[in-house]
């Protein structure tokens, strides 16, 4: 609410400065109670009949000022604008509309002067007045109070899949692998691309497929997401619209892009199944989602699943694999994967929770769910590093599994 002047105006009767003041307070313009303002100006009534008498007041005053636009007069209404705290804006303003312009959204909008393509309504309120003027008959004017917030601006899925579509070659593998053991996980947690690139991560990308070459594997399974991008768009913003360092997104997406290309292209060429699952972070949960739908366009030969729960899970023989970022419910890990995938770890033999975040690495095992926070091998951003989560080893960590163990863990 902004600062209200209690001063008297110059000119302006006891009578009038106490009308004014009751009136404003009925209108919201300041927060002074009815006891007080009975007080300052010592009425001689309760002061639950004070705010009567403003009632009556307040309809007196509106009544006159339709009195004088009815006679083509110029009427006298304040109307008022409020910026709040959390960017929303506040109008008050005497509109000339129909019924059915009074219940159109983009109307409103623009009637109180707001672009339709840059703000969204959030609530409106109409007090209706049927004036008659000898010139036009009766007319309909509305006291229109409305709240509106800045419009996020996103994009057209639909729209940039079918672009894609046209513009990405797919990718089939002819002479496919029809025998292999042991499934290789490849969980990249926090690799940020933006404050990251794709050269400053050719080493890594060079000693993961020297481990998927190593060998013929029945199954390679990667989890994608993550905070993979640093930027969830164009403005140097997290998904939930905190403002971090702004990085270049198109270089971030092709970075990011050509790495998995290079990884995926030489698992189809080693294994029988090729798994990939987005993992959904506080980074850039929607960019990462499209890049994930990407992905499945240039390779329709491997399994992706682009659902966008928190906390998801893989099954390969006797192994169970959960996995989520860590940017929610971190503390309760143990207990919210039991919720959701009790049956699952119940007859497993070997139980592996992986997540991310805070860039460093840790480990809980209870009762046999081994938890691990997962490292990164990418440079410390400005978030991180303001917070603290600094001087972790650098390093991403693969998982070679058996059917029934876990046979090797390697840094990367």
């Amino acid at each position: 609410m902004t600062e209200y002047n209690f001063d008297r105006l110059q000119g302006e009767t006891n009578f009038d400065y106490l009308k004014r003041v009751s009136i404003d307070k009925l209108n919201k313009l300041h927060s002074m109670d009815w006891i007080d303002i009975k007080e300052m100006f010592e009425f001689q009534h309760s002061a639950e009949s004070l705010r009567k008498y403003a009632s009556g007041w307040k309809l007196e005053q509106e009544a006159k000022e339709l009195e004088m636009l009815a006679s083509d007069e110029k009427i006298t209404y304040k109307e008022t604008t409020e910026i709040l705290a959390d960017g929303s804006h506040k109008s008050d303003k005497l509109i000339r509309m129909s019924a059915e312009q009074s219940k159109n959204v983009d109307y409103l909008l623009s009637a109180h002067g707001f672009d339709v393509e840059s703000w969204e309504l959030i609530n409106a309120k109409n007090n209706i007045w049927n004036v008659h003027s000898k010139q036009d008959g009766v007319q309909t004017l509305y006291s229109s109070k409305i709240t509106v917030k800045p419009k996020v601006i996103g994009f057209d899925v639909t729209k940039f899949l079918e672009k894609v579509n046209q513009e990405v070659t797919p990718v089939y593998i002819e002479d496919k692998v029809t025998d292999g053991t042991g499934l290789l996980e490849v969980p990249l947690f926090d690799l940020h691309f933006g404050v990251n690139t794709y050269e400053s991560y050719l080493p890594v990308r060079d000693k993961i497929l020297r481990k998927i070459q190593s060998k013929k594997w029945d199954t390679i399974f990667f989890i994608i997401g993550q905070d993979l991008l640093h930027n969830n768009g164009f403005d140097g913003k997290t998904s939930s619209g905190t403002p971090i360092e702004k990085v270049n997104m198109n270089k971030s997406w092709e970075d990011a892009f050509q790495f998995y290309c290079d990884l995926i292209y030489a698992a189809q060429n080693e294994s029988k199944n090729v798994v990939a699952s987005y993992s959904i972070a506080n980074h850039d949960d929607s960019m990462a989602w499209a890049f994930v739908k990407c992905l499945g366009i240039k390779f329709p030969d491997v399994e992706f699943d682009t659902s966008t729960k928190v906390r998801k899970s893989f099954v390969w023989h006797d192994v169970f694999i959960g996995y989520a970022h860590g940017h929610k419910g971190a503390s309760r890990l143990h207990e919210n994967f039991l919720s959701d995938f009790g049956k699952q770890i119940a007859v497993a033999e070997v139980v592996e929770i992986h997540t991310g975040h805070i860039h460093q690495e840790t480990a809980k095992d209870k009762f046999g769910v081994l938890v691990r926070t997962l490292s990164t091998k990418g440079k410390t951003d400005d978030w991180h590093d303001d917070n603290g989560f600094v001087g972790a080893h650098k390093r991403f960590q693969l998982f070679e599994y058996l059917p029934n163990s876990l046979e090797a863990v390697y840094y990367i």
